[in-house]
């Protein structure tokens, strides 16, 4: 029978630690996973949760084949769930908090230990973290949690002291090429990829996701509009990311957009340094008219501003900053 269970390349410290962990059957009662969105958190935390209740473990983990293992990955497994934020919410919900503590306290439904996995940790707020700190801090005997956060920086200190910490580091360019080598929605061109792949920052999730809402697209038009009109650029941005009702998406979208813009800024940067391999796409000018001083200003300028759009700054006047802000 084949492999059921996803395992993603790379993280094999974290994932020969967790084994240790298993072996030796000494699993504390909450862990908390912090890396990069979309770099494989979710489908550890899945194996972990096989090769707690695999049937025939190899060397302290799950075997992918057996019928724990294939209920785990196809996620109907009753002792196995998956919890995380609402898309149209900007916080993680303490009503949903609330079902979830509900959940932990039900008796277990068949023997083994039973597993939730909960994304967004670094998405709670006073209210929601406080209604979940008992149940984190003495889980029942049988329950292991396991929290999931991109941002360690913005998880609450309440949460972080009651977890095991657990960092996962971006992947490799030539591993995010690995696994992304089959994918349609990415641009044919080399150069174009290229850019890609380094906006991405080593995270193959995030690079899907900016080839499905197409930012290079949207990047580029921003770059022959910006050096006439600013304004203009701005007014396009915004327009490029008004598809829908659904306020976070937009705040999504535009996130993975000036990761792209600071990608290419970072190479402009590095070209004023004397870099002489950098895609055309990322190099405008065949002389840089900027001092590296200034550049990097500016990409200290567009981390500010992708930091406040996790909070509840406007758009608008976030796409007005990064036009002005731009070096042309």
């Amino acid at each position: 029978m084949s492999d059921a269970l996803f395992r993603p390349i790379g993280h094999d410290q974290v994932r020969e630690w967790l084994g240790r962990v298993v072996t030796a059957q000494r699993a504390n009662g909450a862990y908390l996973f912090t890396g990069p969105d979309g770099i494989g958190k979710s489908a550890l935390a899945l194996e972990f949760a096989g090769a707690l209740r695999c049937q025939s473990p190899t060397n302290g983990w799950s075997c992918g084949a057996c019928n724990e293992c294939v209920r785990i990955a196809r996620g109907v497994h009753p002792s196995v769930r998956s919890f995380a934020k609402p898309d149209d919410k900007s916080a993680f919900p303490v009503e949903l908090v609330r079902d979830i503590v509900d959940e932990a306290s039900k008796k277990r439904l068949e023997p083994g230990m039973r597993v939730f996995v909960i994304a967004d940790a670094d998405r709670f707020n006073d209210n929601s973290a406080n209604a979940f700190l008992k149940t984190l801090e003495e889980p029942p005997a049988d329950l292991i949690i396991v929290l999931l956060a991109e941002n360690l920086a913005q998880v609450l200190p309440t949460i972080i002291s009651r977890c095991q910490p657990v960092r996962f580091s971006p992947l490799s360019d030539h591993q995010v090429k690995q696994i992304t080598a089959g994918w349609d929605q990415l641009p044919v061109n080399p150069d174009s990829r290229e850019v890609l792949i380094r906006a991405a920052q080593g995270s193959p999730g995030r690079l899907r996701r900016m080839g499905e809402a197409g930012v290079l697209d949207t990047a580029r038009e921003f770059l022959k509009s910006v050096r006439s009109d600013p304004f203009l650029a701005s007014e396009k941005l915004i327009d490029s990311i008004q598809g829908g009702d659904d306020n976070e998406g937009k705040r999504a979208q535009l996130r993975e957009i000036i990761a792209l813009l600071t990608a290419t800024l970072r190479d402009r940067l590095l070209g004023s340094l004397g870099a002489a391999d950098l895609a055309p796409f990322t190099r405008p000018f065949p002389d840089e008219p900027f001092t590296a001083d200034h550049l990097a200003a500016t990409l200290i300028t567009l981390d500010d501003l992708r930091e406040r759009i996790d909070g509840n700054v406007n758009l608008k006047l976030c796409c007005d900053a990064i036009a002005l802000a731009w070096p042309t």
